[in-house]
C-alpha cells in the first residue's frame, strides 16, 4: 500500500475539470470515499467544482458539477482533510492556491500539506487528485502547480484547441483583456486558448476577437 498523487494539467478549455470529474464519477462507482476541495479564491462557483463548455457565442454553460468544500488558507485544508474516512481526495484550480511570500519553495504551503498528509497516510492506498493551470497568462509557472508536477505519479497534460487558428495545440491560456496581475479569475470573456504560433506576450496587444467553437473547460 502507498499514497498515490495525480495531477491533471493544461490550459483553461482544454478538459482539466471534465476529466477529474470523469475520474471522480469512477471513484463513486466503486464506492470509495470521496472529499473534494477548491480554493475560496476561484468566485465563478461556491461549493462545487464544474466542466464547462464554451459555446459559439463565447458563454459558457456548467456541464458537469460535483460539491466541493471551499478552501481558504491551511487551516481550511488541515480541517477539510482531518482523519482518514476518505479513500480519494481531489482538488480543482489548485494554482490558486498562492506561494510564499518571500519565496521559500516551489510547493507553497499548499504543496507541501499534500506531501504531508501522504506521509502521514504513508501505510494507506490515499489516492489525491490535483487539477489546476500549470503556466499563467504570461507563460509563467503557475502557483504550486510545478512543485506538485515534481512529487506526482501521475501527470496528464492537456492541450486545447487554439481559438484563433484552429489547430489542435492550444497550451496557454492567453489574457484578452488589459491588466498584468497574475491572478485575475475570470472566464472565455477574459482568456483565450491559444497555440504558441498564436500567442501574444504580455505587453503586445491586438487580439482578434474570434467566435470560439464549443470547448470543454
Amino acid at each position: 500500500m502507498a499514497p498515490r498523487l495525480e495531477v491533471i494539467v493544461g490550459p483553461m478549455f482544454s478538459g482539466k475539470t471534465e476529466l477529474l470529474i470523469s475520474r471522480l464519477h469512477r471513484v463513486l462507482y466503486a464506492r470509495k470515499r470521496l472529499r473534494i476541495l477548491k480554493p475560496a479564491r476561484d468566485t465563478r462557483t461556491q461549493g462545487f467544482i464544474a466542466a464547462r463548455a464554451v459555446n459559439p457565442d463565447g458563454t459558457t454553460e456548467i456541464t458537469d458539477k460535483l460539491s466541493a468544500l471551499m478552501v481558504r488558507n491551511e487551516d481550511d485544508f488541515a480541517r477539510a482533510t482531518a482523519g482518514d474516512d476518505y479513500d480519494v481526495l481531489a482538488v480543482d484550480e489548485a494554482q490558486f492556491f498562492p506561494l510564499d511570500e518571500p519565496l521559500r519553495d516551489s510547493l507553497g504551503w499548499f504543496g507541501r500539506a499534500v506531501r504531508e498528509l501522504m506521509r502521514a497516510r504513508s501505510d494507506s492506498n490515499l489516492r489525491i487528485i490535483v487539477a489546476g493551470l500549470d503556466m499563467d497568462f504570461a507563460e509563467n509557472p503557475f502557483g504550486p502547480i510545478p512543485g506538485l508536477l515534481a512529487m506526482a505519479d501521475q501527470v496528464d497534460k492537456l492541450t486545447g484547441v487554439c481559438m484563433v487558428c484552429g489547430s489542435d495545440a492550444g497550451y496557454i491560456s492567453h489574457r484578452i483583456i488589459p491588466g498584468e496581475a497574475q491572478l485575475v479569475v475570470g472566464d472565455a470573456g477574459e482568456y483565450q486558448v491559444r497555440c504558441r504560433t498564436c500567442y501574444e506576450p504580455p505587453g503586445i496587444r491586438g487580439a482578434v476577437p474570434v467566435k470560439p467553437t464549443r470547448r470543454r473547460a
